[in-house]
């Protein structure tokens, strides 16, 4: 068969072919309708009224051990309906403390007496750490 009587085909049956599949789904559910709901509506509001009440990770781990579902399933389900608001970070993932480059910058500008440093914030974290390392060791040598 030639490429184009081919594609004729193709667009025409296309229409077709769609019908016959919604003829046939007519009585059946969609699948996502017919899932079973994770949580209850007493389960929902029982987490709600709890995370509004103190949030922090702590109602969440309460949560856990109360429905028995995972972590991230109670986070998620709390995002999902607008409650739950990430915690900050103020330790990286080696346990230190977050320190940002502006930080860094400020530090270094104060050991050298100047406010004229401001570019060094496009320079890597691992760079200003050496560098303020640096400026620290030089300042106690003298």
């Amino acid at each position: 068969m030639r490429p184009s009587v081919k594609k004729f085909l193709d667009i025409v049956s296309f229409g077709l072919y769609n019908i016959r599949i919604n003829k046939h789904n007519q009585g059946e559910k969609i699948m996502a309708d017919a899932t079973a709901k994770n949580y209850t509506d007493e389960m929902v509001e029982a987490m709600v009224a709890a995370y509004e009440d103190a949030p922090t990770l702590a109602t969440v781990d309460a949560l856990v051990e109360e429905f028995g579902k995972p972590k991230r399933s109670i986070i998620s389900k709390l995002s999902s309906l607008g409650v739950y608001k990430a915690q900050p970070r103020n330790t990286t993932k080696q346990g230190e403390p977050v320190i940002r480059k502006s930080e860094l910058v400020a530090q270094i500008q104060a050991s050298l007496g100047t406010n004229q440093l401001d570019s060094l914030a496009k320079a890597s974290k691992a760079d200003l750490e050496a560098l303020a390392e640096l400026v620290q060791r030089a300042q106690f040598s003298n």
